[in-house]
């Protein structure tokens, strides 16, 4: 009978999260849903294997749930771990679901889906023979993602044109580097994470470094950059956090049904690493918690990087520059089942170190400052305005000052034409980045403000 076959997935599902169910205590409902289950494979113009039918009735009610809850079929669930360890197969994209497709936010360089000219602001419509619509987004990219070397077909609608595009790409492994650094100008220190993986702690702590050491100790601020970051791994936004925080310094309360949801994270060890692991911040130079410093966000940033925008603002210790993030102020938890299948289920709601409400509210920050679109050239990612080894020339600075005038209020910084220190990391400046030109101008105001 297939509604002893459902009671058991049941029993399995709730083992573990809670205690096993028996049969005979299932609540009407819940038989209601087997016996239903049981006619539709009875019944069903073709067979329908029991697997497919049970993925399909879980998948239903976790979507009910909420539209971060999903249910992991195998290959969900292996992409699902593979992208939190920073490394897959795959085209170079960071998308979401909206209106029921996979949109572009953003296309890492020198990969296939930015030789093939994908830009942010694309909707993928269909991936093979498939459409995505329904698709949760962990769905959508289990078919997107695959072996490297094997062909994949794209429907991809851009705004502006009447009809998809069909392309195929092929896929190669990408080398998901979640952080990307350099020097803005003399003394002042660029960081941008497009993702909070399990090594992007470790990363930040590398570059940042790097960074500061080789300044000799003229470092004059940070910029953080997490604009079109989508979040990630709860313990690596704490170890983000605690690298610009004081020791102990609160850094998000999460609430919960559970009692294992309802935590107060600080900046220690403990928090984002373990007890038994070697603390990557260990050899941090000091100046990374007492520099003046501007962290960037934007409508995309959210849930890791809204815990970290929110925990830098509560504890005064950055100016939030940019546009209200998204108010993705949730949890979600893996549960795997053992058979290489899980769900991805929401546990907890967080909050900032002051008790402020992230979900649905996004942290809004302290200078407003409206963000211009990023021009793409050859379908290469232009990394928000951060160009390895270029420097803007003159009229492109008359153009950025005479721009950002126009559309945002105050004054905007000089590009900037000084040398930077030898052998450190150089980014340059788009000529239409007005959110990064006011963080420049912001951190020079700010050292100016702290030598007096």
């Amino acid at each position: 009978m297939f509604s002893a076959l459902f009671a058991v997935f049941l029993q399995l599902s709730s083992s573990v999260a809670a205690e096993p169910t028996p049969e005979a205590t299932l609540s009407p409902a819940v038989q209601r849903v087997a016996r239903i289950l049981e006619q539709i494979r009875a019944r069903y113009v073709r067979p329908i294997d029991d697997q497919q039918l049970i993925a399909g009735a879980l998948g239903g009610v976790l979507k009910g749930l909420d539209s971060h809850s999903a249910y992991l079929d195998t290959e969900a669930f292996r992409e699902l771990q593979r992208d939190t360890q920073g490394e897959y197969g795959g085209l170079g994209l960071e998308t979401r679901m909206e209106r029921g497709f996979m949109e572009v936010l953003s296309v890492l360089e020198s990969t296939p889906a930015s030789r093939a000219g994908l830009q942010p602001g694309d909707r993928i419509i269909r991936v093979g023979d498939m459409s995505v619509v329904g698709m949760s987004l962990e769905q959508a990219i289990a078919r997107v993602r695959g072996e490297p070397g094997t062909p994949i077909t794209l429907a991809v609608l851009r705004q502006g044109e009447p009809d998809p595009r069909v392309i195929t790409l092929t896929r190669e492994a990408i080398q998901g580097r979640s952080v990307e650094s350099g020097v803005i100008a003399p003394g002042y220190v660029y960081v941008r994470l497009t993702q909070f993986q399990s090594r992007t702690g470790e990363m930040l702590a590398k570059d940042l470094k790097h960074l500061l050491n080789a300044s000799s100790g003229k470092s004059a601020g940070i910029i953080l950059d997490l604009r079109d970051n989508p979040g990630g791994l709860l313990d690596s936004a704490v170890g983000v956090s605690a690298a610009f925080l004081p020791p102990d310094a609160p850094v998000v309360v999460t609430e919960g049904a559970g009692h294992d949801s309802n935590m107060r994270l600080y900046a220690r060890k403990a928090d984002y690493l373990g007890d038994d692991d070697v603390d990557y911040l260990e050899q941090l130079p000091a100046s990374a918690k007492t520099l003046p410093m501007v962290v960037l966000v934007n409508g995309e940033s959210a849930s890791a990087a809204e815990i970290v925008a929110g925990a830098l603002q509560d504890n005064k210790r950055a100016t939030i520059l940019g546009t209200r993030t998204f108010g993705k102020g949730s949890i979600q938890t893996v549960i795997p089942f053992g058979d290489g299948t899980g769900i991805q289920l929401t546990t907890a709601y967080y909050h900032t170190p002051s008790g402020r409400t992230i979900q649905g509210e996004g942290v809004m920050p302290d200078v407003i400052v409206k963000r211009q679109p990023i021009a793409q050239a050859g379908g290469a990612s232009a990394l928000h305005a951060v160009a390895a080894g270029r420097q803007a020339s003159a009229p492109d600075a008359a153009a950025v000052r005479e721009m950002c005038e126009s559309r945002d209020e105050g004054d905007t910084a000089n590009l900037r034409n000084e040398a930077p220190p030898a052998g450190t990391p150089q980014v340059g400046s788009s000529s239409i980045d007005c959110q990064l030109e006011r963080a420049v101008h912001l951190l020079r105001s700010l050292t100016a403000l702290s030598r007096r």
